[in-house]
């Protein structure tokens, strides 16, 4: 099944279509029937509109092998592409009885919502929340978790930087990501496979270079609100609840022993003390006091009412100028950028921009700048030290340890 699904990668043939369908549903080995549906995911992964379609029967199958595959096929003709029919076939999946179903779903749906936000794609945030409750789940099985967890770093791949595409920016098929899917898929039978996806990662940047295979300092016009293709917020960890003091238990003889120390204390302060008499004051001068003191409360009254609403209506002022502050159409990039594959769409050049590009700037990677103001001295992008900045106290290179000493290694009869 795997043989039909290279030669004809990215295809489309109708016959081959209809030879794995035809083994999904009547061969009699469970691997064979989820090799021949996750096949069809290969075959058209150019047209990703057309999977669920084809799909969305074997999706109900009661054969959870089909189940799986018809996953796993969903997120490999849709990868990257955040398709809400595939999503819309994945969610009720989500909750299959079969662990390895599960594994399955939650691994494509990571396939197809990477690099998408709420903006690009809704159900974003669902399932984001759904692998982080699987993950720290105690009950829940080995198989879910380990689907999961993979999810999780598919959605968060490169730093969020890369995307999973089978086929070339030109359209062309990629031969080294159609392997390395085709590896990955292999870790059914052996997980250390699962490292082999990382041959389908492909880069979303826009990187100008000039004559000197150097980048000059320069920008690129993303017709598009800069939240629509924005980082996704980064996870929230949750804040440990702070565990209340439990008072100590106190034994009823330990209470009565102190009451009457309490007493004694009372008495012997009593008997020491010398009863002096107070001189009273008339009722007059008490009722005078008793009417100042309720003036002076209401005048603090009236002056407290007064302020609260002044400031109530600047915090109001200032919370209508945040919202009333509109959201720019447009948004500048730097060279080098991070650049989506649907952002490519509404990117250009500003009209001012010295450089003029030697292929469409849509097709995205590497592009040769032609230098319009040669005469004009040019500013470069300063390079920037691999694995990031270094403390002073790493630039010293200690020295190497030297090699073991040789040895004759003899097994033990």
């Amino acid at each position: 099944m795997y043989t039909v699904a290279m030669a004809y990668c990215g295809t489309g043939n109708n016959k081959a279509i209809r030879q794995l369908l035809y083994v999904a549903v009547s061969d009699v080995n469970d691997d064979v029937r989820r090799a021949a549906v996750e096949s069809l995911g290969f075959l058209l992964f150019r047209t990703p509109e057309q999977v669920p379609n084809v799909v969305s029967l074997l999706s109900e199958s009661y054969n959870p092998h089909v189940r799986y595959g018809a996953a796993m096929a969903l997120g490999i003709s849709c990868a990257g592409t955040g398709l809400k029919e595939a999503i819309a076939l994945l969610e009720p999946m989500v909750n299959d009885s079969v662990t390895y179903v599960r594994q399955g779903v939650l691994i494509a749906s990571a396939l197809i919502l990477i690099q998408q936000n709420e903006n690009t794609c809704p159900k974003v945030k669902q399932f984001r929340d759904i692998y982080t409750k699987i993950i720290n789940d105690k009950h829940e099985d080995v198989m879910a978790k380990f689907g999961a967890i993979i999810a999780q770093g598919i959605m968060d791949a490169g730093g969020r930087n890369v995307s999973i595409s089978l086929q070339s920016r030109t359209g062309h098929t990629h031969m080294a990501s159609v392997v390395g899917m085709l590896v990955f898929l292999q870790f059914w039978f052996w997980f250390p496979l699962s490292h082999f996806l990382s041959l389908a990662f492909t880069p979303t940047s826009l990187i100008g270079l000039n004559a000197n295979m150097a980048m000059p300092k320069m920008e690129f016009k993303s017709n598009a609100k800069p939240s629509m293709y924005a980082y996704p917020p980064p996870l929230e960890e949750k804040k440990e609840k702070e565990k209340e003091k439990v008072s100590t238990a106190i034994l009823s003889i330990t209470a009565k022993a102190k009451k009457k120390e309490k007493e004694k204390e009372r008495h012997r302060s009593q008997e020491s003390k010398m009863d002096v008499d107070e001189p009273e004051q008339k009722p007059e001068v008490k009722e005078k006091e008793k009417d100042k003191d309720i003036k002076v409360e209401k005048e603090r009254k009236v002056s407290k009412g007064k302020d609260e609403p002044k400031e109530k209506k600047d915090g109001d002022k200032i919370q209508e100028e945040e919202k009333k502050e509109p959201e720019p159409s447009t948004e500048l990039l730097l060279n080098p950028a991070r650049v989506m594959r649907a952002q490519l769409k509404v990117l250009d050049l500003p009209q001012a921009c010295r450089y003029k590009p030697l292929k469409p700037v849509s097709t995205g990677g590497i592009i040769m700048l032609q230098d319009q103001k040669s005469t004009e001295p040019e500013e470069i992008v300063e390079d920037i030290a691999a694995h990031g900045p270094k403390m002073a106290d790493e630039d010293e290179t200690e020295p190497e340890p030297e090699p073991p000493e040789p040895f004759e290694f003899v097994e033990d009869e």
